[in-house]
């Protein structure tokens, strides 16, 4: 498994705007091959559902069959991640039509919608460990100053996250680590 798969079309933006897809790619758990039946049973849908959706981001290229086996008379068909991470390619921000403006705006919503599904169970769920939350507001930066802003602080992270996959380490427990730029839009005044 690659650490970084560099989304280059506008079909796998597509297969992974579906908030449905991103909870099935986070699903895997490091480097260990899963059906689709275990991926269901750990998400607690429907075999059906799962499998279809998997077909989508097997057709692009996110997932890949890694092995079958036969269980029962049936083949198993286990798959993995092409990576660990996905990053959609600059030069395609570059020339971005409506229809890639659309499928961009999805794929952030998605992703945005599990961090917010992760956030309020974490919030609900009255645990011992911390949450942590940091909010900047009213920043004025440019196009160049946000993307270097963002760039570095990917690269820091990267870094530091590197070798915290291991979760034999004592005492970890899993947290989601998730990094927010979005431009500040005042909503329409309305009229009495």
């Amino acid at each position: 498994m690659k650490d970084i798969l560099v989304l280059r079309d506008l079909e796998q933006i597509k297969a992974i705007s579906h908030p449905y897809r991103v909870e099935i790619f986070e699903s895997f758990d490091g480097e260990q091959p899963q059906s689709a039946k275990q991926i269901a049973d750990k998400l607690g849908e429907p075999h059906a559902k799962v499998n279809y959706h998997i077909k989508s981001l097997l057709k692009v290229g996110i997932l890949e069959l890694v092995d079958e086996k036969v269980k029962s008379g049936i083949i198993e068909k286990y798959y993995l991640p092409a990576a660990k991470n996905l990053v959609i390619d600059k030069s395609f921000m570059q020339n971005v039509d409506d229809a890639m403006l659309q499928s961009l705006n999805q794929a952030s919503i998605s992703i945005f919608e599990k961090i917010s599904e992760d956030f309020y169970r974490a919030a609900e769920k009255p645990i011992e460990h911390l949450k942590y939350l940091n909010h900047y507001n009213d920043y004025y930066l440019t196009k160049d100053e946000i993307k270097d802003f963002m760039e570095k602080l990917k690269a820091m992270t990267n870094e530091f996250l590197k070798d915290k996959k291991d979760k034999t380490r004592p005492e970890v427990i899993p947290y989601n680590i998730a990094m927010l730029a979005i431009p500040k839009v005042t909503p329409k005044k309305r009229r009495g």
